[in-house]
């Protein structure tokens, strides 16, 4: 078996090996298939084979590993094994492909028995496309009928909110593409292959969209990223280190559709996108992506998972920006941090590197409007459970460069670190092409000792820290923290505001800055009192300037309760998808740059149109019938009079189209923009 190295260990890791297998198989020379047959033994030993396990048919991670811990092993190992053998059986001897055969059908089992939420997009697409394809390698219509049943099921619980839930990540997002790419291709149920082709074609503009050509990043906010992608280093599974990179390679190996292209060029900037990913749970993205920079902020952090394997990874407030001199564009992100815990001192578990993430300890919410955001965090673990040391919020800047980048207070610029600043300041980055700034609001001192500090970071990252404080001291509990409990008066305040803009635009840092003390922040918090489980304490953070807006309302008694969100333009709402070339949502009627879409109301149906206007994408997403009608500028159009869902691609004159329903004849109305049509 083939190993790999981390925290100076060596793993001999079950879906590794199972991916190496699946490449010597498709390769098929003597030699490939002598040594895949050699590594067949290894890589089953790992499966869990006693009857009385409840994990009877998992995988574990690593050989190394003495039970199976993380359940997610057997659907990474199965993606590679059922398309390795759907392709490639027949080159196996009997009795190896009898052992994977048997070993894939335990292994459904297992996952069948697991039934992953759909919550966990990544492993529940898995699921579906391990289920689907692996019932039809087997002839086993119960298996695959169930990966059908969970397709459509998954489809519909998205269709709830707009996106994915585990929202625009890395490098999941990628891994979801990659799945459904491998479903659609092979799968040989029609439904099931049309609907893996419209969440393909779905997440794929979702992807697109967040693609940024200046920087050659995949911009946040991320509901789940690991260290390397936050820092714009990349490099994760199935990403290069430059995001953008790999995707314009899978658009030319056809993993995602064609289409999506214009999309990673400056042909797409300026944009704003937001996406809803939870709409039960008020989970919104929304990234503004400029020439010079990206800036994304989530309405929440994703909090559906109390695993260590999965919990603190969402990156909610983020930036990738244009930094010349510079082979790596400019990052920052935010955490809340306990104990000063940073790079280097957590692993999830054995196999798993220590500097693999930065756990976020806190909850977050946060409003943006273009440039501008407001950031409201509160710690997880901060209670009479638990001894802590320190609890803060954290904008981190790696790679701080004193020869190219600057910090300013106000008018005054810091040169020595730590530099302790006061309430009512503006802090000003100058880094790149762009000015980032911060002025924090209420920050709950939990102690007596100072609490807003700029420091720069002994860490291989080089990163420097704006960092404010809820608490420094002593190990201690915090009783008025705890609930239940009976001296809970609600969770301690720490927010920020915070701008970005192009150099450009200002004189200076302390100019930027003066600008932004000119407009009022309001800052209104209910009393304390104490909490009998009915009561609210709401805390209201607002910033106007210029004619321009910007609010929160959080409940510091129930962080979970609605908020309430707003700008100038009044409350802000949970979109489908919005943006510039892209719009989703349930009315019927959607129309972007005098292209019109219509289909029946209350059901899903998005639309693209590229930047060029080349190029038109319209699905419906159906579980209902409906008729679809594609008009184009010039007003000539096409119809379906009734599908259950379909995708409609026009490029450049030629129309491809694939639905589902008993009418699939399209007709045409003033041929016009149609000069060809195909069905696919």
């Amino acid at each position: 078996m083939i190993a790999s190295e981390a925290n100076g260990e060596i793993f001999h890791r079950a879906y590794t090996n199972a991916q190496f297998l699946e490449q010597l198989l498709d390769n098929g020379t003597y030699e490939d298939i002598k040594l895949a047959e050699k590594i067949i033994p290894g890589l089953l030993s790992t499966q869990e084979l006693r009857k009385e396990s409840p994990h009877y048919g998992g995988f574990r991670w690593e050989v190394e590993t003495p039970l199976v811990d993380d359940l997610n092993a057997v659907e990474f190992v199965l993606d590679a094994l059922i398309p390795a053998m759907i392709r490639n059986q027949h080159k196996l001897s009997s009795d190896k492909r009898e052992q994977l055969i048997h070993s894939i059908r335990l292994g459904l089992k297992n996952i069948a028995k697991i039934n992953v939420s759909n919550t966990y997009t990544n492993i529940i697409l898995k699921d579906i496309s391990n289920t689907s394809l692996g019932g039809e390698l087997l002839n086993d219509s119960i298996i695959a009928n169930r990966g059908y049943k969970r397709m459509k099921e998954w489809m519909e619980f998205t269709d709830d909110s707009g996106t994915a839930y585990e929202y625009n990540s890395l490098p999941y997002m990628a891994v979801a593409l990659d799945v459904l790419s491998k479903l659609e291709k092979q799968v040989k149920h029609k439904p099931t292959q049309l609907r893996a082709k419209l969440m393909l074609a779905r997440l794929s503009l979702a992807s697109g969209l967040h693609l940024h050509a200046s920087t050659n990043r995949w911009a946040g906010p991320h509901g789940r990223a690991y260290h390397n992608s936050y820092i714009s280093e990349g490099g994760w599974y199935k990403l290069e280190e430059q995001e953008l990179k790999t995707i314009e390679k899978w658009i030319q190996d056809g993993t995602v559709p064609f289409w999506i292209e214009e999309l990673l060029t400056e042909k797409a900037l300026p944009n704003t996108v937001k996406e809803t990913t939870s709409r039960s749970e008020e989970i919104m993205i929304s990234t503004s992506l400029t020439k010079n920079y990206t800036f994304g902020v989530a309405t929440r952090n994703m909090f559906n998972q109390s695993n260590r394997f999965i919990d603190w990874q969402s990156n909610v407030f983020c930036s990738n920006f244009v930094r010349p001199n510079h082979e790596i564009p400019g990052v920052f992100y935010t955490r809340y941090i306990l104990d000063d815990k940073w790079l280097g001192d957590f692993s999830a578990g054995p196999g798993r590197p220590y500097d693999m993430l930065i756990p976020d300890m806190g909850h977050f919410q946060g409003v943006q409007d273009a440039n501008r955001a407001i950031g409201v965090y509160i710690p997880r673990n901060l209670n009479a459970l638990e001894h802590h040391s320190s609890a803060k919020s954290v904008i981190a800047l790696p790679r701080w460069d004193n020869n190219f980048d600057e910090i300013w207070v106000d008018d005054k610029k810091v040169t020595t670190f730590p530099f302790q600043f006061q309430q009512g300041q503006t802090v000003v980055v100058s880094s790149g092409n762009v000015y980032f700034a911060v002025r924090p609001f209420t920050i709950s001192n939990l102690s007596t000792n100072p609490q807003l500090f700029i420091k720069e970071l002994n860490d291989k990252d080089h990163t420097l820290t704006i960092e404010m404080y809820n608490y420094s001291g002593p190990q201690k509990t915090f009783w008025e923290l705890a609930y239940p409990g009976t001296f809970y008066q609600g969770q301690p305040q720490n927010g920020f505001y915070s701008e970005m803009a192009n150099k450009t635009d200002y004189k200076s840092p302390s100019d930027f800055a003066k600008t932004i003390n000119s407009g009022t922040f309001e800052d209104v918090c209910d009393p304390k009192k104490t909490y009998t489980g009915t009561e609210t304490r709401k805390w209201l953070l607002e910033y106007k300037r210029e004619g321009r807006a910007l609010g929160i309302e959080v409940d510091l008694f129930d962080w979970f309760q609605p908020t309430k969100r707003w700008t100038d333009k009044g409350e802000i709402t949970l979109p489908m998808l919005e943006s510039k070339w892209a719009i989703e949502d349930r009315s019927g009627d959607i129309s972007i740059q005098n292209v019109q879409l219509k289909t029946k109301e209350n059901e899903v149906s998005w639309m693209y149109v590229s930047p060029s206007k080349e190029t038109i994408v319209a699905a419906y997403h159906g579980f209902e019938d409906s008729a679809l009608r594609l008009v184009f500028p010039d007003k000539s159009s096409v119809a379906f009079p009734n599908i259950e869902a379909g995708i409609l691609i026009w490029h450049k004159g030629i129309l491809e189209y694939n639905v589902l329903g008993n009418d699939q004849n399209p007709i045409v109305i003033n041929k016009g923009a149609l000069n060809k049509i195909i069905q696919n």
